[in-house]
């Protein structure tokens, strides 16, 4: 009787992981789409901004592929780079449409940074170093969408920023598989989704915003 019992949970739990398994996957999936034609649209006017979402879409799509003991450690260390690197490109597209050329190009230069010496800081110098990164460009993007009243700039920066800030260690994918639990996994998944669409809508917005003020110094 206990071996049954005991045969009865393993179907249950194994069950349970292969579709926890597929739901994440064909979240991934969904974000790589959504990712990738956000990308495009955005990349005529705002080129940093769409690489940094389009990195979004690569490392969703690494998170698809097969891990095998060559690859894993290649996929942690790109979708990293696409953690760091997604945010500050994001924020160095609204500085740069706020004139704050400077503070654009000291954070990219700081992500670019932090992303080549990755491999010579320690684990816990890493992980405080991308934490204060996702800050650094999360509070820039906030700082410009509060005074440009841009509700969905502030929630597209969020929803980047997220997985840099959740991560259990520095070298955490883009949605982390030490996370505790699929459904953190697939939250996170829905948050960037949600987040790519609001900063290609935000970036537009803010451009017909700057456009208006504009027209309208011109006229008075």
């Amino acid at each position: 009787m206990p071996a049954v019992l005991i045969l009865e949970y393993l179907d249950r739990y194994f069950i349970m992981e292969i579709m926890n398994n597929l739901f994440i996957t064909i979240g991934n999936i969904v974000l790589c789409v959504a990712a990738s034609l956000n990308a495009q649209r955005l990349f005529k006017d705002h080129r940093a901004p769409a690489v940094g979402i389009f990195l979004v879409a690569c490392s969703a799509a690494l998170a698809v592929l097969p891990s095998t003991p060559w690859s894993a450690p290649l996929q942690a260390d790109m979708q990293w780079v696409a953690e760091v690197l997604s945010p500050a490109m994001v924020s160095f597209g609204f500085l740069w449409l706020s004139d704050d050329h400077s503070t654009a190009y000291t954070l990219l230069t700081g992500s670019a940074l932090l992303s080549m010496l990755a491999d010579w800081l320690s684990r816990h110098g890493l992980a405080v170093m991308s934490r204060c990164m996702a800050m650094s460009s999360l509070s820039c993007s906030l700082t410009v969408c509060l005074f440009a009243g841009n509700t969905l700039g502030i929630l597209g920066s969020v929803a980047l920023s997220v997985p840099a800030l959740v991560a259990l260690n520095s070298a955490s994918p883009l949605v982390s598989p030490a996370a505790a639990g699929g459904l953190l996994k697939l939250g996170l998944i829905a948050v960037m989704t949600v987040g790519c669409w609001a900063i290609r809508r935000a970036l537009e917005m803010y451009v017909q915003d700057l456009k208006r003020w504009d027209r309208s110094n011109i006229l008075t």
